[in-house]
């Protein structure tokens, strides 16, 4: 295996023929929406671990959600700062892309980050499609199941990813044109080891999970509805709905995966859809079907409004 680092110019990567201004264009939507999902996931990362932690720490499915939550706000941050940044503002790319004409510790980092957060988002998954079908299936002992189960698929939601990225780890990764700018690619040490391939299993597996047990949870639910929380009941409804967004995903991963002819511009921004309703939709499907959530939001906003209101009292009042 070679070890001659690849040196690359800014024409070669920077593509002149995209119109600007219709990339800006992308961008600035692609960002309003994108940061609306980053505000509302550092809203429940706060709510989930600080505010309202006590409510929440032993509640099994929350912990599995925090991790999708984590997992989801790291590719927000990418994808606002970073990767749609210098894909869709061309007019950055001949003075962006000279730092990274060459492979770099920095670039390697984002590129595995962001690539193990994707890992993160599919076993997630599966834990939480799996966590709801278990407390339909069998209520009584629900919790002292997870109890135990929670800190193993914790475990494996760090660790298990890097089984994937590993090919990452030792290879070259480098600049690439995407659209009028560019991207993060790699070139493989091990030519079959590939990212798409290890995401395509993970995610293809995730699929499995999420249709039976969605299905399963789904039907049990009907049948067994007085027998089961009506807190349990809404995350049984969020978790569905979440799963809707997975779909997308798999969806998309799996046409790239096998059709060769399909890896065009369009298909590559129905992707990035697809990628954007997952990351950004499980926060907004949480706090829209969560009631305990939306009033802790919302109590938290009243009480630094309270906060401001007796300060501004107080002040008046001593000036007086």
């Amino acid at each position: 295996m070679g070890t001659t680092n690849l040196t690359l110019d800014s024409e070669s990567i920077c593509d002149p023929n995209y119109d600007i201004l219709f990339e800006n264009a992308i961008y600035f939507v692609t960002a309003c929406y994108l940061s609306v999902g980053l505000f509302c996931h550092i809203s429940l990362l706060k709510i989930i671990l600080i505010s309202d932690r006590k409510y929440f720490k032993d509640n099994s499915f929350f912990v599995l959600f925090r991790a999708d939550l984590f997992a989801s706000t790291t590719l927000l941050l990418y994808d606002i700062f970073f990767g749609r940044i210098f894909m869709y503002i061309p007019q950055l790319c001949p003075f962006v892309s000279t730092f990274f004409s060459t492979p770099t510790i920095f670039l390697k980092v984002l590129y595995v980050a962001q690539n193990h957060a994707r890992f993160v988002k599919s076993l997630s998954q599966i834990f939480m499609v799996l966590n709801r079908m278990s407390c339909v299936l069998m209520p009584a002992t629900y919790n002292q199941f997870w109890n135990k189960i929670t800190p193993i698929a914790s475990f494996i939601m760090l660790i298990l990813p890097f089984a994937g990225l590993w090919n990452i780890m030792i290879s070259q990764v480098i600049a690439s044109s995407v659209r009028g700018g560019f991207g993060v690619d790699y070139i493989k040490a091990v030519k079959w080891a590939s990212l798409s391939l290890f995401q395509s299993i993970c995610i293809l597996t995730a699929l499995g999970f999420t249709i039976v047990c969605t299905s399963v949870t789904f039907y049990k639910l009907a049948c067994l509805s007085d027998r089961v929380r009506s807190i349990e009941r809404s995350l049984c409804f969020t978790s569905i709905s979440i799963s809707c967004t997975f779909l997308l995903v798999a969806g998309t991963q799996l046409t790239f995966a096998t059709c060769a002819s399909c890896k065009t511009d369009a298909m590559y921004i129905l992707q990035f859809l697809a990628f954007d309703t997952f990351n950004v939709g499980s926060a907004i499907i949480m706090f829209l079907t969560n009631r305990h959530l939306r009033s802790s939001m919302f109590s938290s906003q009243k009480k630094r409004a309270v906060t401001v209101v007796t300060v501004g009292q107080i002040s008046t009042n001593t000036y007086n």
